[in-house]
């Protein structure tokens, strides 16, 4: 089957997204045409965690500490294995010869902003050979300056809030490495290490702490690679200690709950109140989900987001509260959400009314293969411009609109791109995709779709 021309622009099929999961090769350059003289530019250039003797992903990133932008560069590496191709052809010209690329802008596009960055990416097809790797990688010609490629990236708060008078929780979004899995994080109170837990945890509670006092908490990602910097001090004040043993708190009112796409429940109730008849002193709720607790919510919210569950299934909801000694309430009459069939023509928050076909481009003596996908944007979620495709299973591509030049605007309806899976003819591939919302969580997955390459 011939390959349709095509107004969407071309994306390599990686195994794992192709804005995480990268090492770093720090070098710093030479001023360029348009810096202050005496500036420096940095690279770093790495592969995506998950790379395989297939697909990988390649990420170059120019930043410019100058007070003028570097408006021309030429970045060179070399890659182990494989053909590589650029991910913004309308902004970026590559060229391969054996193992070495270069990679320039074009006339009057992809400059690196005075103080800013500038991110390059690329596909590499390793023709089943190997798994790649990127060395050399200089500006200019520049070689000299750090090596520190594979530590993973510093871990970032994702809303560490205080329990009680002893206990705080600590949670933070994943670190990610390249070529390396996290192996632990070290969880730094006050300076000194305070927990340690495994790498697939990103949350966990301090206890035994002092009331009333104030503690410092700082976490760090550990591979085979090297340990991540720190992240950002996350300042924490523990309540003050309880008075006399308090009766249970009063239940919670009024639980309501809606599906929020084929995965997604939002509840919302009115607060308990403490024995003493304040909403103040109830310390969190609990969610009860099928008779079973799912989550705990901090007591100065009365909303949340269950996750994770199956599209057009329903389940059943409770929420306790829970005061500062630990009693715990009766629970709310619990009610019943069914979610959503997954596939509603972007309503909720997946994206819907997803298709997918079998394409194929001949390339020098090799056809490659590329699924044709087209979906309806989730409405009312915001401005949404990155998406994850998962095919069989697991996360295979990140799509992101508004990121570069204006090139590539971002979908308000339909969003339509297309997937390289190289020479595999007649291969079957099941896909679905969720986005990234605007408050930066990620959507339902939409209704999963079959397609088979051609022959």
């Amino acid at each position: 089957m011939s390959r349709k021309p095509s107004s969407h622009k071309r994306v390599v099929l990686t195994s794992a997204a192709v804005v995480i999961g990268l090492g770093a090769l720090a070098v710093p350059i030479a001023a360029n045409a348009g810096t202050d003289t005496g500036d420096q530019l940095r690279t770093t250039c790495g592969v995506a965690e998950g790379a395989s003797q297939w697909w990988a992903s390649g990420r170059m990133a120019l930043s410019n500490p100058g007070t003028e932008a570097a408006k021309d560069w030429k970045l060179e590496f070399e890659v182990s294995e494989g053909l590589a191709t650029i991910n913004d052809p309308g902004t970026y010209e590559l060229k391969q010869t054996g193992k070495k690329v270069t990679v320039t802008p074009k006339k009057g596009q992809g400059g690196v902003p005075a103080q800013g960055e500038r991110v390059v990416l690329v596909g590499i097809n390793p023709g089943g050979k190997a798994v790649p790797q990127i060395t050399g990688c200089t500006v200019n010609g520049s070689d000299g300056g750090e090596h520190d490629r594979d530590k993973p990236t510093a871990p970032e708060d994702m809303g560490s809030f205080v329990i009680d008078h002893q206990t705080v929780h600590v949670m933070w979004k994943p670190s990610t490495g390249f070529g390396s899995k996290i192996e632990k994080y070290e969880v730094f109170q006050d300076g000194k290490l305070a927990k340690t837990v495994g790498g697939d945890i990103t949350m966990t509670n301090i206890e035994k702490l002092t009331p009333d006092t104030s503690y410092r908490y700082t976490v760090r990602a550990v591979s085979k690679a090297g340990t991540s910097p720190f992240s950002k001090e996350i300042p924490l004040r523990t309540k003050k200690a309880p008075g006399p043993d308090r009766p249970a708190p009063t239940l919670p009112k009024k639980l309501e709950g809606k599906a929020n796409g084929p995965h997604q429940v939002d509840l919302a109730w009115q607060p308990g109140k403490d024995g003493d008849g304040s909403a103040e002193g109830v310390r969190g709720y609990r969610v009860y989900q099928d008779g079973k607790k799912v989550l705990d919510v901090d007591g100065g919210t009365t909303k949340t987001a269950v996750q994770g569950l199956v599209a057009d299934k329903e389940y059943a909801f409770k929420v306790t509260a829970v005061n500062s000694t630990g009693k715990e309430s009766a629970p709310t009459d619990e009610i019943r959400v069914r979610t959503g069939k997954g596939d509603g023509g972007g309503g909720g928050n997946a994206p819907g009314n997803l298709t997918a076909s079998a394409s194929s481009k001949q390339n020098g003596g090799v056809k490659e293969h590329y699924l044709d996908l087209a979906w309806s944007v989730p409405q009312g979620q915001g401005t949404i411009g990155t998406y994850q495709v998962h095919i069989d299973g697991r996360l295979a591509q990140t799509f992101m609109w508004g990121t570069g030049d204006a090139v590539m605007p971002i979908p308000s309806g339909t969003a339509k791109r297309e997937v390289a899976v190289g020479a595999q003819p007649g291969k079957t591939f099941k896909v679905k995709i969720r986005a990234k919302l605007a408050d930066g969580t990620w959507s339902g997955f939409s209704q999963e779709k079959t397609v088979t390459t051609g022959s």
